[in-house]
């Protein structure tokens, strides 16, 4: 194959994928418009008070769900301890709407247990309020399917992996 006809591919090949990222121009304008005034109108429930935007959570990096940047702002005003609240591209069950609650930067399976405890257990009592769908905190999944917010009522995970991908150093959130 000739390197004009390999050139003329790739090019071709990289308008096509570009053209699958690019937005319509009405999707793109719509969306900003509407997610902050829907956040602003929930966030006028008593319930909210107090929940303010935080260094810890860059609520604008993603087009974050309702429930996910209330989630966040609540979780970072109202939990000490909370280091960073970020999520994903692939993030389950999407980015939008999915947060881990970094409780422990220095990557030790240990450090960080008390605060992690302390975001499990406000997002499980208050499941009803932010629309929490599971959550993942060491090694366990609890859902909010399941009802009762006790301990026991967790499913424990993977026997192998990091303190990442099992959930020690972060709680894991995800909204419905």
């Amino acid at each position: 194959m000739s390197r004009r006809l390999m050139t003329t591919i790739l090019v071709a090949v990289g308008a096509v994928i570009a053209g699958l990222f690019v937005l319509p121009t009405t999707a793109a304008t719509a969306a900003p418009d509407a997610r902050p005034r829907a956040v602003m109108a929930k966030a006028q429930k008593p319930f909210f008070a107090g929940c303010r935007k935080s260094g810890k959570f860059n609520e604008h990096r993603f087009d974050f769900d309702v429930d996910a940047v209330l989630g966040g702002r609540c979780v970072s005003s109202r939990v000490k301890g909370v280091k960073l609240i970020s999520s994903y591209s692939g993030h389950m069950p999407t980015a939008s709407k999915a947060l881990d609650v970094m409780v422990n930067m220095k990557g030790s399976c240990r450090a960080g247990r008390t605060t992690g405890n302390v975001v499990a257990r406000y997002f499980m009592k208050n499941a009803k309020q932010h629309h929490v769908r599971y959550l993942i905190w060491k090694n366990s999944y609890w859902s909010s399917d399941r009802g009762p917010t006790k301990w026991r009522h967790w499913r424990h995970g993977m026997a192998g992996g990091s303190c990442t991908t099992r959930h020690f150093d972060h709680v894991h959130v995800a909204f419905k």
